[in-house]
C-alpha cells in the first residue's frame, strides 16, 4: 500500500512536499517524494490524504490509562491535596470500572494520533486488553510500592507473579515492565532490589522521580505531607520517617537504581548536579509538561535535558492530572514553558518538540529502531492530521503549522503495525458508545 499526502514528515529527515510512504507486510519500504515511489512501486493499492500532514505515530512516554475516568475531578488541587484525594477515590473503584477506564483512555490515545505509549498501573491487566482490543502498541510497567524492607522478598515474588499473569495476556505489540511508584512509596532496599530483577529479567524500568517540592521536602528532611498525611492515608505511619538529606535523583543513585535501563518521570525538582548524575547513568527522561504545570509542582528544565544529551520523550501523565491525551498540547506546552522560564526562543523548537514526541519517545521506550520515524525498515505506526481547516492556514512550515496549531480532533488516520485502526475518525469494529457507556457508569462510582 502507498499513502500519499500533501507533506510527509520523516522526522529523521527533512519533510518532502507531495510525499509518499510505501507499506507491505507492516513495514515501511521506501519513503520520497509520491512520483518517484509510484515508479518505484507500480501497482501498489494507494490511499490519498489531501490537505494533509502524514508522520510516524505519537510515543506516549508516560500514562495511566486505567485512571481515564478521572477526567476534571481534581482540576483544581496542588500536588499533596491531589495526591491524598486521588487515593481517597481510587479505592471506590473495583475491576469492572478500571477495565472501562483503561478502554476510555486507550480509545482517547489512538484517535488522537498515539500509536505507543508507556504506561504504569498496578494491575495492568485492564491497560492491557484494551491495548489488544485498539490494536495500540504497549509497553505496560507494573507499580511497586513498599517502605517495609521485611516485606521485599514477598514483595519480589508477588511481583514475579504479576509479571507472568499479565505476560499471559500480552499480544505481539505489547511488553511488560516494573515501575517502583516513586521515592516516597519505596524505600532504597526495594529499589535495589527491584532494579536487580528488572535487568536478571531484561526488561525496562519506569518510576515516578523529583515530581514535587513535597518529594524534596520529604527526602531531604523527612517532613511535609508526604511524611504524615500521606503516610497515615496508605497505613505507613507506624514505620519511622528516616531524612536522607538527599536530592531524589541523588537517593536512587545511592540504591543503584540509576541506568540507562531507567526512565525517570517528570524530573521537575533537579538541579545541575541531578541533570549531570543522569547522564552519567544514561537515564532517560519522560517529560509531562501539563501535568507538572497543573500539579504547580513546576517546569522541568528540559532544554537542560536535551543539552545534556539525555533521551527525552513526552508524555501525557493521566487524564486525572491532565483533561486530554494530546500530545499536540505537550508540545506546545514544553515549548511555550522552556520559553517562559528561561526568557528565550532558543534550547526548544517545534522540530524539536516533535522529535520527542515521536522519535524521542521511542527512544527513551528503546523501540527506536521500530518506530519513531518513517524510514525503511521501520514498523508502519503512521498517523495523518487533518490541515484543511482555517487554523492552519496559510502554511509555510508544515512542522511550525502543525506544532502550533494542531490538536487531537485533527488527526483522522492511524496505522499501527501496518494495520489500519482508525480511518476518517472511525475505529473498525469497537462500539465507541459502549465504552462511553461504561466509563460514565465508572464515573458515577468514582463520585460516590
Amino acid at each position: 500500500m502507498i499513502l500519499e499526502a500533501d507533506w510527509v514528515l520523516p522526522i529523521s529527515s527533512e519533510p518532502i512536499t507531495d510525499g509518499a510512504v510505501c507499506v507491505q507486510d507492516g513495514v515501511i519500504i521506501d519513503v520520497g517524494k509520491a512520483e518517484e515511489v509510484h515508479e518505484r512501486h507500480p501497482g501498489e493499492e494507494v490511499r490519498g490524504f489531501h490537505d494533509a500532514v502524514m508522520l510516524p505515530g505519537f510515543v506516549n512516554a508516560h500514562s495511566h490509562l486505567e485512571h481515564s475516568v478521572f477526567r476534571g475531578l481534581l482540576d483544581d488541587y496542588p500536588f499533596g491535596e491531589w495526591l491524598l484525594r486521588f487515593i481517597e477515590a481510587r479505592r471506590r473503584l473495583g475491576k469492572e470500572e478500571i477495565a472501562a477506564s483503561a478502554m476510555l483512555g486507550a480509545m482517547e490515545c489512538v484517535s488522537s494520533g498515539i500509536t505507543a505509549t508507556a504506561d504504569t498501573g498496578f494491575t495492568g491487566e485492564a491497560t492491557v486488553s484494551a491495548a489488544v482490543l485498539f490494536g495500540l502498541r504497549l509497553h505496560a510497567y507494573l507499580e511497586v510500592f513498599g517502605m517495609d524492607d521485611s516485606q521485599i522478598v514477598e514483595t519480589l515474588r508477588h511481583l514475579d507473579e504479576r509479571m507472568e499473569k499479565l505476560r499471559d495476556k500480552a499480544g505481539p505489540l505489547v511488553r511488560v515492565g516494573v515501575s517502583p511508584h516513586a521515592p516516597y512509596t519505596v524505600s532504597g532496599p526495594l529499589y535495589r532490589a527491584l532494579m536487580a530483577y528488572a535487568l536478571g529479567a531484561g526488561v525496562g524500568m519506569v518510576t515516578h522521580l523529583a515530581e514535587s517540592r513535597a518529594e524534596v521536602t520529604y527526602l531531604r528532611d523527612g517532613s511535609g505531607v508526604l511524611a504524615h498525611d500521606f503516610r497515615e492515608l496508605v497505613g505507613w505511619d507506624s514505620l519511622t520517617v528516616m531524612p536522607t538529606g538527599a536530592t531524589p535523583v541523588k537517593y536512587l543513585e545511592q540504591w543503584g537504581a540509576l541506568n540507562p535501563s531507567l526512565t525517570a518521570v517528570h524530573c521537575v525538582q533537579v538541579s545541575t548536579d541531578d541533570i549531570e548524575m543522569l547522564k552519567e547513568h544514561g537515564v532517560a527522561i519522560a517529560h509531562c509538561p501539563k501535568s507538572n504545570a497543573k500539579l504547580a509542582c513546576g517546569i522541568a528544565p528540559v532544554g537542560e535535558f536535551l543539552e545534556a544529551g539525555l533521551r527525552v520523550g513526552l508524555g501525557t501523565d493521566s487524564l486525572a492530572s491532565n483533561n486530554v491525551l494530546d500530545m499536540f498540547a505537550e508540545m506546545r506546552e514544553a515549548i511555550l514553558l522552556h520559553r517562559a522560564s528561561r526568557y528565550e526562543t532558543e534550547g526548544l523548537q517545534a522540530s524539536q518538540a516533535l522529535r520527542m514526541a515521536t522519535a524521542g519517545g521511542a527512544e527513551v521506550l528503546g523501540i527506536d529502531d521500530l518506530v519513531g520515524a518513517l524510514e525503511p525498515g521501520k514498523r508502519a505506526d503512521i498517523i495523518a492530521v487533518d490541515m484543511k481547516y482555517s487554523h492552519f492556514a496559510p502554511i509555510d512550515d508544515p512542522v511550525s503549522a502543525l506544532v502550533y496549531g494542531a490538536n487531537q480532533e485533527d488527526v483522522f488516520f492511524a496505522m499501527i503495525d501496518g494495520r489500519v485502526v482508525y480511518d476518517k475518525k472511525k475505529f473498525k469494529d469497537v462500539d465507541v458508545s459502549e465504552i462511553t457507556k461504561r466509563a460514565e457508569a465508572a464515573r458515577t462510582v468514582l463520585r460516590g
